[in-house]
């Protein structure tokens, strides 16, 4: 079959990032046999009337769209990308007869609200490998097929890695600084607000250490040596994270990469570690350092092994990032206060502070209805009713003053200009040039 893969995404800030799960998708489809076509929106600044064109001429026999972003979770000023997914799947139903197939970590959030909302035809909710293939093949020879699909179960490691020229992976180094790695799906944490675990789910499901290790040396052969690894949290296991990085020694392979990583860790040695194997800098997922908020947003570690593993960190001279939610449950004026208090004390590279918590299907958040069911493709947000009134004010005020503060939802340091001049003449994180 003649199989277009569209990646709807047109977000472009803070960096645009490579559709990991389109590509990954496409290999599978191609590898199965099929003649692959891709398509990608963020190349076009049409992208609707080059979609046009792409369909036309390629004359695709199933149509593959990828939903990766619902809209920017940044209040207040939030942008609803599934207006944008809209238009693209208006321009298949109208150049074209060919099953409409969604997926994708958006739309298995809300598979429902999407087939509705598109018109599609089909949907694939989780892990697309197997079930996409089955779904071509049913296609192709006539079968039935249900309308909504799963991979049928969490796939197991290794998974597959994708064919790099599909949507081209040096278009996305050059613009957005990084190549990205997956080593593991699955989070055993259990954040009241979070989606991986409803994604991915509940367990880690780790790729061998050399497997990850061997990707990460296939991109750095190609020009690209600067690499973000996308699991939900690269430091859990510990384990996982050092065999990684000793892979990374032993080999003498000369990348730089960097991750997400919770604030929480018991082997001592693992910031030297991840130092010496080419971490250069960490993206930490703290969100507050008040204990009783914490606590409420179910992060799993206290304020003060947070401010422990900062401090390893900066003795391994790795720069840090750290993620900071204001506006959570159970959150005050005393406790705001008490997490700015503590970050000034921690003086990171770079804050990142957003206010209230984006609330979707299937998390803890959710289910206790704080803030509506999160079910609506329109965005449904919470903020702690004892600082609703206050807390976009304090947080422009706090990030205003501090060096290195960015706060997305408030457009503070979060300029698109000054960012695209930044990624001329650096790769990696923009943040860890503040």
């Amino acid at each position: 079959m003649r199989v277009l893969v569209v990646s709807g995404s047109r977000a472009a800030m803070p960096d645009p990032v490579y559709p990991l799960g389109a590509a990954i998708v496409a290999t599978t489809a191609r590898r199965a046999g099929h003649e692959v076509a891709w398509f990608d929106a963020l190349h076009h600044a049409d992208a609707d009337a080059a979609l046009a064109e792409t369909v036309r001429a390629f004359a695709p026999e199933a149509i593959l769209l990828s939903i990766r972003n619902i809209d920017n979770a940044a209040f207040p000023s939030v942008e609803r990308h599934f207006e944008d997914h809209r238009s693209l799947a208006a321009v298949c139903r109208r150049e074209s007869g060919a099953p409409l197939v969604l997926g994708g970590s958006g739309f298995s959030l809300m598979p429902e609200a999407f087939l509705a909302d598109l018109c599609a035809d089909f949907g694939v909710v989780g892990e697309g490998e197997t079930a996409v293939p089955a779904l071509l093949d049913a296609l192709a020879s006539k079968r039935t097929w249900p309308r909504l699909s799963s991979r049928g179960g969490p796939l197991a490691p290794p998974f597959l890695a994708p064919d790099r020229d599909l949507f081209d992976a040096r278009w996305y180094y050059e613009r957005g600084g990084t190549a990205n790695v997956q080593g593991k799906r699955g989070c055993e944490l259990r954040c009241v607000y979070c989606t991986y675990p409803v994604l991915e789910g509940a367990c880690v499901r780790a790729v061998e250490p050399g497997l990850v290790v061997d990707e990460m040396e296939a991109l750095a052969r190609s020009g690209m040596r600067h690499v973000f690894v996308v699991d939900s949290v690269f430091n859990r296991p510990e384990a996982h994270a050092a065999a990684v990085c000793d892979e990374i020694l032993r080999r003498g392979l000369d990348i730089s990469f960097t991750g997400y990583f919770v604030p929480q860790g018991r082997l001592q040695e693992l910031p030297a570690l991840l130092k010496r194997a080419g971490c250069q800098a960490a993206e930490l997922g703290t969100d507050s350092l008040n204990d009783e908020v914490l606590t409420r947003l179910r992060k799993g570690f206290t304020a003060g092994e947070a401010l422990d593993f900062s401090r390893r960190l900066a003795e391994a001279d790795i720069k840090q990032c750290h993620n900071l939610v204001f506006g959570g449950p159970g959150e005050t004026e005393a406790t705001m206060e008490e997490s700015v208090a503590r970050m000034d004390a921690i003086d990171p590279a770079a804050v990142i502070a957003t206010i209230g918590l984006r609330v979707y299907p299937g998390t803890d958040l959710a289910a206790e209805r704080r803030a509506g069911s999160g079910s609506s493709l329109e965005p449904v947000f919470f903020i702690e009713e004892a600082v609703e009134g206050t807390v976009v004010e304090r947080v422009a005020a706090w990030v205003k003053d501090r060096r290195g503060w960015i706060c997305p939802g408030l457009g503070q340091r979060y300029n698109p200009r000054y960012l695209a001049r930044l990624r001329k003449r650096h790769k990696g994180p923009l943040w860890s040039l503040f």
